[in-house]
């Protein structure tokens, strides 16, 4: 139930913000927006399969020297079902709606500017969207098989990128405790 509500949010968010933005940005632009995205669809794909094949010892061995972003890493291992959940489940295919969404859009865009009738903007949006689907399908294709071969560098990667978030908002995201520095006044 959770999920699904938060799906529907983060699809309502990201949908509303991408339409302002291609509204209001020539086509070229708003082709760059739906191309970051279906990167993001890719990119969250990539890290939702990793923590499911990442290894633990690498990360145990990096934590206890206390490299910046292993127990974000170890975090995102030990929490797999639920982060590849949120990754491949949630952001993918929200990434992966809104980017069609906002293709159709682009599509519209592109007809206006080149005076196309209703004939040219079904062409123009069947391929826009036979595009997207070719991206984000091939790309996550990819992205598997370098997610599974890399898996327990892509989560370090991740836990880096966590680590640098908690360390600049001062909250934690993954509960990884001794990840952010001491907040303590001295007294």
């Amino acid at each position: 139930m959770r999920v699904g509500l938060f799906s529907f949010a983060l699809a309502v968010v990201v949908n509303y913000s991408s339409d302002l933005a291609l509204g209001r940005v020539p086509v070229v632009v708003a082709f760059l927006i739906v191309l970051l995205l279906v990167a993001i669809g890719i990119l969250f794909d990539i890290v939702g399969t990793s923590v499911t094949a990442a290894e633990i010892p690498p990360l145990n061995a990096m934590a206890a020297k206390k490299v910046p972003g292993a127990r974000q890493a170890l975090w995102l291992v030990r929490n797999a079902d639920r982060v590849a959940n949120i990754c491949n489940d949630v952001v993918g295919d929200v990434s992966g709606a809104v980017s069609g969404a906002a293709g159709t859009t682009v599509a519209l865009k592109l007809n206006e500017s080149l005076q196309g009738g209703s004939v040219a903007l079904q062409l123009i949006d069947l391929a826009m969207i036979a595009l997207i689907a070719s991206l984000t399908v091939g790309g996550k294709a990819a992205g598997k098989s370098f997610a599974i071969e890399k898996a327990t560098q892509v989560v370090y990667v991740a836990g880096r990128v966590i680590h640098f978030i908690e360390t600049v908002t001062g909250r934690q995201m993954t509960g990884a405790r001794g990840s952010t520095p001491s907040r303590r006044r001295s007294t």
